[in-house]
């Protein structure tokens, strides 16, 4: 009964989520936690609470005010979490009333928000300049400000991270002091994928280049035609990114180029289609095999079914998947030589403990280079590294497989992405795969937060301390 309720769960929230995406023409999102009558809920309700205290100041002012009066104080925006990093302990202060541009400077493209302005607003805000961001990651329901505490990435030859196109950010300490910081800066290397820990992010400052189109391009190719022809690929391509599937020996190539060509026809149409079905197939068919046992029968089955597509979109349009399958997600880097030794072990990993009674399971794979230099302790810092994120359906297992990831995570010491699934990782861990970096950050956060007004127990474990 626990399985029946758990799949329906999934399957009936994904397809809401697409029902309501239609009626609200794409302003409704089930990948933003919400505050309803007192209690906070993440996006995928998996975990609620009854914070103490709320407020959603409206100024830059309010937000001081609170800061110096809150003992303890988390924040959030648009509550796209996949742990606990926005449970607070005394006051939860929301950024949804602290949105929109402040200032646009035309001459050098860059543009002024505020810190809980959705990224899909921000994207508006530059295409009607005739601007665009240089690249976006897998999607745009999260808030400017949570995209940079969680050093959010995409996938590229040259381009990486969201934070490479912000020129400038102003963070409040815990003493209610205001920084304006470079990316230069350790204070901005310390915001950006420090979830918080220094400081609220409150204003960013974004650079646009000028809009543009990408060529999209998806096909179904076997993993050893990848595997041989990586290195091909990824220099003969801006964009390159994969989706891995268990027991099948055939993989997704996703592609994305800039291109001067025109935007297809009905293009956006077809995307949200493809989108849309790929989420109710994991949903609905990919989970009914995988609790039924017949996942391993009809894996390479599906694969070789499922068809490419070639499409033009304007920039904004091809970067971002937004509709999603309610999920579960665990993220780590590795050094991009491990790429797909570390593929195979955790793909293994899940066909072990299949058996167990566990979710259906996809494997996403991107690459960044090697020059990001804008964070401490983000898992992308300063080598080319591949990406394995394990995407779960948000259903009865996962737990059981993350658990064993994890300890799996240790063994081979990847560095955890820390917006994403964490359960076992600790303040020790993070040491022992950032060095020196992690002892600067520590030194920052003791600094701009003597007090420990933005520690609650997740950062603490996190971190060594109440940071």
């Amino acid at each position: 009964m626990q399985i029946l309720e758990s799949y329906l769960r999934v399957a009936l929230a994904t397809t809401l989520n697409i029902i309501f995406y239609i009626i609200t023409v794409r302003r409704f999102i089930w990948l933003e936690g919400r505050m309803f009558r007192g209690v906070f809920r993440n996006w995928a309700r998996r975990f609620r609470y009854r914070p103490s205290s709320f407020v959603a100041p409206h100024s830059e002012g309010e937000i001081i005010a609170v800061v110096k009066q809150a003992q303890r104080l988390r924040v959030f925006a648009s509550g796209h979490s996949f742990n606990r990093a926005v449970v607070s302990e005394e006051t939860l202060l929301s950024l949804d009333n602290y949105s929109g541009v402040i200032w646009k400077d035309t001459a050098k493209k860059q543009m002024a928000v505020r810190a809980g302005t959705r990224v899909r607003d921000v994207v508006k805000a530059l295409l009607e300049e005739g601007w665009a961001f240089e690249a976006l990651p897998s999607h745009d329901a999260q808030s400017i400000a949570g995209i940079l505490s969680t050093d959010v990435h995409g996938t590229g030859r040259e381009w990486g991270f969201v934070s490479q196109s912000v020129v400038a950010l102003k963070l409040i300490n815990g003493k209610g002091e205001v920084h304006e910081c470079q990316p230069a800066d350790d204070l901005f290397k310390a915001a950006i994928g420090g979830i918080g820990a220094v400081g609220i992010i409150v204003e960013v400052v974004v650079q646009g280049v000028d809009r543009f189109n990408v060529a999209q391009e998806v096909a179904i190719v076997e993993i050893s035609f990848v595997e041989q022809n990586l290195d091909k690929l990824l220099q003969e391509n801006e964009h390159v990114s994969l989706y891995l599937f268990p027991f099948s020996d055939k993989c997704q190539l996703n592609i994305w180029n800039s291109t001067e060509q025109e935007k297809s026809f009905l293009g956006p149409l077809r995307e949200f289609i493809m989108i849309s079905l790929d989420a109710l197939l994991a949903a609905w068919l990919g989970n009914l095999a995988a609790y039924t046992g017949l996942l391993p029968a009809i894996s390479s089955l599906v694969s070789g079914i499922k068809r490419g597509s070639n499409i033009v979109l304007e920039s904004n349009e091809g970067f971002n998947r937004s509709i999603y399958h309610l999920h579960q997600e665990l993220e780590f880097s590795v050094p991009f030589e491990d790429s797909f030794t570390v593929c195979r072990r955790f793909i293994q990993l899940y066909e072990e403990m299949y058996p167990t009674g566990l979710p259906y399971a996809t494997f996403e794979v991107r690459f960044t280079p090697p020059d990001h230099n804008r964070t401490l302790i983000g898992p992308g810092r300063e080598r080319p590294n591949a990406w394995l994120d394990l995407v779960c359906n948000d259903s009865i297992g996962f737990e059981r497989y993350y658990a064993a990831a994890e300890e799996l995570i240790k063994e081979i010491g990847a560095r955890p992405h820390l917006g994403k699934y964490i359960h076992s990782l600790d303040s020790a861990y993070l040491a022992s795969v950032h060095g020196q970096y992690f002892e600067r950050f520590q030194q920052l956060v003791k600094e701009h937060d003597p007090e420990s007004k933005f520690a609650n127990a997740f950062t603490q474990q996190l971190f060594g301390f109440d940071s």
